[in-house]
C-alpha cells in the first residue's frame, strides 16, 4: 500500500497532525488487509461539509488519478505523482483540516449520526469505510455488504483499535402518505363511481352532437379521483368521456 498526502503546509499544521502520523494511521487501520494493489490519496484541505471518501471499483492507472468530474475534480489542482504502478486500486479521502471544530458530530450521507474526539478518529473511519469496499471489490471478503454494513464494520474494527468514535444510525420517521385527493373536499362524481362494467349510462353532452341522448356501454368502472369514464358508444368505438357530460345513474 503506497499513500500519497496532498497539503499545504498551513493547512497541515492547522490540523495538528504531519504525515508520519497519518501514515500511522492508514496502516495501523488496514492491519492485516492484502493491500499490495492498493494506494491511498489523502487530501487535507478546508471545508467543514467536505470530508467525504470514495474507493474506484475498476483498475486505475496513471491518467486517472486525477479527475476532472464531481466532488472530486479538485484532485487535478495538485500534480500526479510520480512513479506509479501501471494499474492500482485507489482510494480518494478528503478531510477538513480546521481543528477546532473537534471534538464533531457529523451525520452522514447514510444517516449514521458519529462522533469524533479527534481528527486521528475521523481519518481512521473515512478510511476504514472505503477498506471495507476494497475488501469487498477487490478481495472478496464481504459479499453483498452494502454502506450500513461498510460503516458498522468501520466502527467495530477502529473502536477495537482503541480510536475515539461513536456512531449510530438514526431511525428515520415514516410519514403516513395520504392518499391523493384530486377534487380537495366533495367528490363531485360519488354517484358515477358505483357503475360496473356492463352497465348502461345515458350521454347527456356531445360538443359535436353525434351522441347526445345516446345510451352507451361502461366499459371500465371509474377510477378514484378520475375525471372520465371509459365507456363504448352504439357504434362500437371507445372513449374517456369527461363525467360531467353523462347523466347520472338513475337513483343518484
Amino acid at each position: 500500500m503506497k499513500t500519497y498526502i496532498f497539503s499545504d503546509p498551513e493547512h497541515l499544521a492547522q490540523l495538528h497532525i504531519d504525515h508520519d502520523r497519518i501514515l500511522d494511521i492508514l496502516n495501523c487501520v488496514s492491519g492485516s488487509t492484502d493491500t499490495a494493489s492498493l494506494i491511498n490519496a489523502v487530501y487535507l484541505i478546508p471545508g467543514i461539509h467536505q470530508t467525504r471518501g470514495v474507493y474506484i471499483r475498476r483498475w486505475s492507472d496513471p491518467g486517472h488519478f486525477q479527475t476532472g468530474r464531481g466532488n472530486w475534480k479538485f484532485t487535478g489542482v495538485f500534480p500526479a505523482p510520480n512513479g506509479l504502478p501501471a494499474q492500482f486500486r485507489l482510494i480518494r479521502m478528503r478531510l477538513d483540516t480546521r481543528n477546532r471544530y473537534f471534538p464533531r458530530e457529523e451525520r452522514d450521507s447514510y444517516g449514521w449520526h458519529f462522533t469524533y474526539k479527534r481528527p486521528e478518529d475521523q481519518l481512521a473511519l473515512l478510511f476504514a469505510h472505503e477498506l471495507h469496499h476494497y475488501r469487498r471489490y477487490h478481495l472478496e471478503l464481504h459479499p453483498g455488504e452494502g454502506e450500513h454494513r461498510a460503516n458498522q464494520w468501520a466502527l467495530n474494527h477502529i473502536q477495537g483499535l482503541g480510536f475515539q468514535v461513536t456512531g449510530y444510525p438514526v431511525k428515520r420517521k415514516r410519514h403516513k402518505k395520504r392518499p391523493f385527493n384530486l377534487f380537495h373536499g366533495r367528490d363531485p362524481f360519488t354517484a358515477f363511481r358505483s357503475l360496473k362494467s356492463g352497465d348502461r349510462i345515458d350521454i347527456r353532452h356531445d360538443p359535436r352532437d353525434v351522441y347526445t341522448g345516446q345510451t352507451a356501454l361502461v366499459i371500465r368502472p371509474l377510477r378514484n379521483n378520475a375525471k372520465r369514464l371509459v365507456i363504448r358508444t352504439s357504434d362500437g368505438k371507445e372513449w374517456r368521456w369527461p363525467v360531467s357530460w353523462l347523466t347520472p345513474p338513475s337513483g343518484s
